[in-house]
């Protein structure tokens, strides 16, 4: 038995790239689906899949029974998926139903908001000694869905617009203080006797006085 994983290896798996993904899958008039993280490539010629998904979903007898999954990957502006497919969904309940999609070569339900999509038939099913199970599916048709690039740029670019209208200062006006009754009454007393300006004296000229104009 190995011992429990360190917080330190936890941190180190956790920064392995991977994204959000619809595993989604069919058998007669059930369909169901999950949302995973842990998707890979494995081949090319032919084109493969790999997908581990946690043990003990309702989605695992279905895929077992039906032989085939789709695997969606998600547009990660689209936050109605997360409440379809998302773990406060009841089992038993028809998530299609409110969902736009449309169905596979196969028969899986393939979610049409997707970026791009896969249909697989399973090759390959790995039990393994772990939380996680492992599928892998052959890739028979594959696509791109509505494109999610107008509405992740229409976002990037209303949140640069908003950045660049950065609000002006508004100036506060200096507040006025009143005068006090004392403070008016005692200006007024010092302009009375403040003394008036003297008249100019006049000026001589030839012995003769002469007053400035005005």
């Amino acid at each position: 038995m190995l011992p429990p994983p360190t917080a330190a290896t936890l941190e180190a798996l956790g920064r392995i790239p991977n994204g959000e993904f619809l595993l989604t899958t069919a058998f007669g008039d059930i369909l169901d689906g999950r949302i995973v993280d842990r998707v890979q490539q494995c081949g090319t010629s032919p084109p493969m899949l790999l997908v581990a998904m946690e043990k003990g979903h309702v989605l695992s007898p279905l895929i077992r029974d039906s032989r085939t999954f789709a695997v969606s990957l998600l547009d990660p502006n689209e936050r109605m998926v997360q409440r379809i497919f998302g773990p406060d969904r009841r089992i038993g309940e028809n998530p299609f139903l409110t969902y736009p999609f449309t169905r596979g070569v196969l028969g899986a339900p393939i979610v049409t908001r997707a970026t791009a999509w896969f249909d697989c038939e399973v090759v390959r099913h790995l039990d393994m000694e772990t939380n996680y199970e492992l599928y892998i599916g052959v890739v028979h048709a594959a696509g791109l869905g509505s494109a999610p690039l107008p509405r992740l740029n229409a976002a990037l670019n209303a949140a640069r617009s908003t950045e660049r209208r950065v609000p002006r200062p508004r100036l506060m006006p200096e507040p006025v203080i009143a005068e006090s009754p004392a403070e008016r009454l005692r200006g007024k007393s010092t302009a009375k006797s403040a003394p008036s300006p003297a008249a100019p004296a006049p000026r001589r000229n030839n012995g003769r006085s002469v007053l400035p104009n005005g």
